[in-house]
């Protein structure tokens, strides 16, 4: 896909009205965009149904606030997308590869995301509900109130490394206890 074209300013001739109209929101409803090539788009707020972008490469997407359901990335690639308190149901995410992304405070529900790789990303306050996470490696990336299936996962995973380095101290043994509350006697050599 072609970069945007950069933004007019409004003419002169426009009214206020025109001037201050946002944007709406773009709607992609049953689209077949597999292998597709997103660089450098803003889809801020975008909604997505029935939408096929397996294998699709989003490379600096903005999908802030958008709603995807029943969206196919499987295979895709992401690399610097934004899906920051995004809501995602019954996604397939299988295989994909997820790099320097944000996912920050999104909503993942019956998401398949089985298999894929994450990396350098933020998942700060972001909560996975009824999601197949088999195989899924996770990177680099922030976790802080990341929620799976209503489990705190940063609160499980400071528990484990704590009860890790507490089975790991090296503990003395009797004898060794022995000899350290024994004191020398004075005077004699052996």
């Amino acid at each position: 896909m072609a970069k945007k074209p950069p933004i007019a300013p409004p003419s002169a001739d426009a009214t206020e009205d025109e001037r201050i109209q946002p944007a709406k929101p773009a709607r992609f409803h049953g689209a077949a965009l597999a292998g597709a090539s997103f660089d450098d788009v803003d889809l801020r707020d975008a909604r997505l149904h029935n939408v096929s972008l397996a294998g699709a490469e989003l490379d600096d997407v903005d999908l802030h606030d958008a709603r995807l359901h029943n969206v196919s990335l499987a295979g895709a690639e992401l690399d610097d997308v934004d899906l920051h308190d995004a809501r995602l149901h019954n996604a397939t995410l299988a295989g994909a590869s997820l790099d320097d992304i944000s996912l920050a405070g999104a909503r993942i529900d019956d998401a398949d995301a089985a298999a894929t790789r994450w990396s350098d990303a933020s998942l700060r306050r972001a909560r996975f509900e009824g999601s197949d996470l088999r195989e899924v490696e996770i990177v680099g990336c922030a976790i802080d109130g990341l929620t799976i299936d209503g489990v705190r996962i940063d609160r499980l995973l400071e528990a484990a490394k704590d009860r890790s380095r507490a089975s790991q101290a090296p503990k003395a043994t009797e004898t060794e206890k022995e000899a350290q509350t024994k004191k020398p006697r004075k005077g004699r050599k052996p």
